[in-house]
Formats: structure tokens, C-alpha cells, sequence
């Protein structure tokens, strides 16, 4: 969890260990902004998916990243009777965590928050600008922000001393 933070998103492929991952894939996933992490046992693809999945939405919420989780992709895998019940518990437990499927150097969507974020990336025939302009959000490092310089009532306030007298050469007293 220590990686600087890149354009790219990280997603989590489940791989067997005795077989090689097609190159095509490593292509599809950098044509979609994903940065493969591969895990060769079920259960660590899942922790996996979840860290990844709990590192993006702490990025979203610093604005640092959209909030798209790109989730899971399966290779084949040999221990099916393990991927099942991966499979069951992250639809229990993580259901809004994608889970995809290889298809040679094509991934398909395996569930429901995959089809969603399938559709979500298809273009759309309304202009999405027009409809849902962006919010105007503060960030506390924007560099747009330049602070105002304070007047002499103003400190006094706040630092709660008695009211110092207007200094004449201020121009927003004169």
C-alpha cells in the first residue's frame, strides 16, 4: 500500500501459478488505466481486492481519484471449488466490488457491480457535462486559493483582545 499515487488504477487478477497470464491481458487492462497486482490463491485475491478497493475510496475521498473500484479479474483457475467460494463471500461481504472474468485478452463482467461499471464506461448520447455540472469543492491545498490578509479588528477578535482603534493607513479605513 505504499505505491505512489499514478493515473493508473490497481486491480487484482487471479492467476494460476503454474501458467502464464496472456500478454493480450496486460494489454486490455492498460488500455482501461488498470495496473495488474496478480495473486495465485483465492483467498489472498479477495484480501487483495479489498485493500486495493479500501486504498481507492480513501483516494476519492482526497479527491485524488474518481471512486471506480476496477476490482477482480479471473483467470482460469484450477481450484474452482476455492474461486466459488470466493466468489460467494465477496457477493456476501464486498458486493460492490467488480469481479471480472478473462476471455482470452478480453475481460467480461461475472456480477452485477461489473456490469454496472461496464455500462458506466460505455459512451452515452446525452452530454453528461450539460446535465450534472460539476460541485465546486475547496481543497485545502488548492493552489487557486490565495488568503486574505487580515485587518487589525480582525486579529484582535480573534485573538480576543480589546478592540485596537482602525490604523488610518489602512485602505480599507480610509
Amino acid at each position: 500500500m505504499s505505491e505512489p499515487l499514478s493515473d493508473m488504477l490497481t486491480c487484482v487478477v487471479l492467476a494460476p501459478m503454474d501458467r502464464t497470464i496472456d500478454p493480450a491481458l496486460y494489454t486490455t487492462l492498460s488500455e482501461r488505466d488498470w495496473s495488474p497486482r496478480v495473486e495465485h490463491d483465492p483467498r489472498m485475491a479477495m484480501a487483495e481486492a479489498c485493500l486495493v478497493r479500501r486504498e481507492l475510496q480513501l483516494r476519492a475521498a482526497w479527491q485524488l481519484e474518481s471512486g471506480q473500484v476496477p476490482g477482480l479479474v479471473i483467470a482460469s483457475h484450477p481450484n474452482v471449488d476455492l474461486v466459488d467460494a470466493m466468489r460467494t463471500s465477496m457477493a456476501r461481504h464486498v458486493p460492490d466490488i467488480p469481479i471480472w472474468t478473462t476471455n482470452g485478452s478480453q475481460i467480461e463482467p461475472l456480477n452485477e457491480a461489473a456490469r454496472t461499471a461496464s455500462q458506466a464506461n460505455q459512451p452515452s448520447t446525452a452530454n453528461q457535462e450539460d446535465s450534472n455540472p460539476p460541485a465546486l469543492v475547496f481543497h485545502p491545498a488548492s493552489e487557486d486559493m490565495v488568503p486574505e490578509p487580515l485587518s487589525r479588528d480582525e486579529v484582535s477578535m480573534l485573538l480576543n483582545d480589546p478592540i485596537i482603534p482602525p490604523d488610518p493607513d489602512e485602505p480599507e479605513h480610509s
